[in-house]
């Protein structure tokens, strides 16, 4: 933490570490998805696009989780926190049920929440096949992950001060 750095280097230091698991992940889990029958569209453009969103979704959540951690006193709390923030995004997603079915005020929270935009641009170009509506939900991620990744930087550069 004494580097002369920008403290902003660290945060997408961290969030760099973040993408590259993401990508394993990718590389692990979409063979066996054509394996048990998800019929995922093998267009490179669209591989390339699912890419970037995920790139863009881990720096987001990897900064917000930098955030996060610079309010804890212990390491133990921060990993306690951890599943407390991880199952209510999910839940409050799009992941399970699609917004058009959910009622009003769960509708809001899932448009709210990056993982909706995050899941959302990933089924369209692997699974739908299509690029309508992308530009939304790649939008949403990339404020999504600058509000974070300047609020870690700033909060990391008041602890150490």
């Amino acid at each position: 933490m004494t580097t002369p750095a920008p403290r902003i280097a660290i945060v997408l230091g961290r969030s760099s570490a973040s993408i590259i698991r993401a990508f394993m992940q990718f590389l692990i889990i979409t063979p066996i998805a054509l394996l048990m029958g998800v019929r995922i569209v093998l267009n490179p453009l669209y591989i390339i696009l699912a890419i970037i969103a995920m790139a863009i979704t881990a720096i987001g959540f990897s900064a917000f989780s930098v955030w996060i951690a610079t309010f804890m006193k212990t390491r133990e709390r921060f990993m306690g926190l951890g599943q407390a923030r991880t199952m209510p995004l999910f839940f409050a997603s799009n992941s399970i049920y699609p917004i058009s079915i959910m009622p009003p005020i769960f509708r809001e929270i899932a448009l709210g929440n990056p993982l909706t935009y995050s899941i959302d641009a990933l089924r369209k170009v692997l699974i739908i096949g299509t690029t309508n509506g992308l530009i939304i939900d790649i939008t949403a991620l990339v404020i999504f992950m600058s509000i974070f990744t300047v609020l870690a930087s700033i909060q990391i550069r008041r602890i150490i001060e």
